[in-house]
């Protein structure tokens, strides 16, 4: 025997040993699968109705997912609206509270007028309803506040005159009156009125250094007024004080 022909049997042999094995799988699995169809075994495996579930189940997230999604839109439209609503309840607290102050306001001028004038008031004169001093610590000077009333006659538009005004006090142990309805070097304020029913006066005058103040003199006279002026006098400290 040559050495070819002991290659091709060599070969030969071992095709068919090949064979013979995967011959021997072949049936192994035809007898395994008779045998677990005999028996019944349930082994899990994709059906027809497993499929159908599973399209079912999909289905289902997906109408879930878009339920979120509706529900995600209508919970930040809720945001919205209750941010818009909240700030227009904020604008209403602070309009009732512009209001409530507005009516206070109108309600202390109210009381105010009524105090103006009483029943035994002779509207014929002017009156001195209120009077106060104070000192402006910048510009050193004393200020005045003062209310005038009256009501205008048939023949007047207006009530018009003038104030006069004077201070009593002592300068190095010397009494003196200073007056300053005709002085404007020392008052920077015209003291006259003209009102028709009420006026506010205001205005400022500054005193000397040395001078210790005690009376104040206010006198009032209206124009073309017979009768004698009204005269008002005050202890300065029942009328001064600091702002």
């Amino acid at each position: 025997m040559n050495l070819k022909t002991f290659k091709y049997k060599y070969q030969t042999g071992s095709y068919l040993v090949s064979f013979a094995i995967t011959a021997g799988f072949f049936l192994l699995s035809l007898f395994c699968a008779y045998w677990v169809g005999a028996n019944g075994l349930n082994i899990p495996f994709i059906s027809s109705q497993g499929a159908t579930e599973f399209a079912d189940k999909d289905e289902k997230i997906k109408y879930l997912e878009k339920t979120i999604r509706e529900l995600e839109h209508d919970l930040a439209f809720v945001e919205r609206s209750t941010k818009v609503e909240l700030a227009a309840v904020e604008q209403m607290k602070k309009t009732l509270q512009e209001k409530d102050l507005e009516l206070l306001e109108l309600n202390q001028e109210l009381h105010f007028y009524n105090t103006l004038y009483t029943a035994n008031t002779d509207n014929t004169l002017v009156h001195i309803k209120a009077f106060n001093l104070h000192k402006d610590l910048v510009t050193n000077k004393y200020v005045y506040e003062l209310v005038l009333t009256g009501v205008p006659k048939k023949n007047e538009k207006k009530v018009s005159g003038v104030i006069g005004l004077s201070v009593d006090g002592e300068e190095q142990e010397i009494l003196k009156r200073l007056v300053f309805e005709d002085a404007s070097e020392v008052s920077d304020t015209s003291l006259t009125f003209s009102f028709k029913y009420f006026q506010k006066i205001s205005g400022s005058f500054s005193l000397p250094d040395e001078f210790e103040p005690s009376i104040v003199h206010l006198e009032v006279r209206r124009d073309q007024n017979s009768k004698q002026p009204i005269a008002v006098s005050y202890n300065w400290d029942e009328v001064f004080g600091k702002s």
